[in-house]
């Protein structure tokens, strides 16, 4: 059995030095489950450690069928940077590279 589709969605990035906190839901069959996880480095790298709350996870293996299957496609497409990322209404989207703080691109 195949995984329902799905959305990620990222809509509040912390500015950390070396992580970032991450907020944002994942939408499947039009449920909004929401899912927290620190951000090691960069998007689309190596490092994501999403987590559900123990009703999230419930609510996913409900829409879902089987959660583990789900969650380890989640963290792939984390990794992969199959997301969108909206800040949320009281959010701006902040994004800056290590060492070009401040310094404007020149083309």
């Amino acid at each position: 059995m195949s995984l329902p589709e799905y959305a990620i969605v990222v809509d509040y990035v912390s500015e950390g030095e070396v992580a970032n906190l991450i907020r944002g839901f994942v939408d499947v069959k039009g449920s909004k489950v929401r899912f927290t996880g620190v951000a090691y480095g960069r998007f689309g790298g190596q490092n994501f450690a999403p987590q559900f709350s123990k009703p999230a996870k419930r609510k996913l293996a409900e829409l879902v069928g089987d959660f583990d299957r789900f969650e380890e496609d989640f963290q792939l497409r984390l990794v992969r940077g199959d997301f969108e990322a909206k800040p949320g209404k009281d959010e701006h989207h902040h994004h800056h590279h290590l060492g070009e703080e401040g310094r404007e691109h020149s083309q």
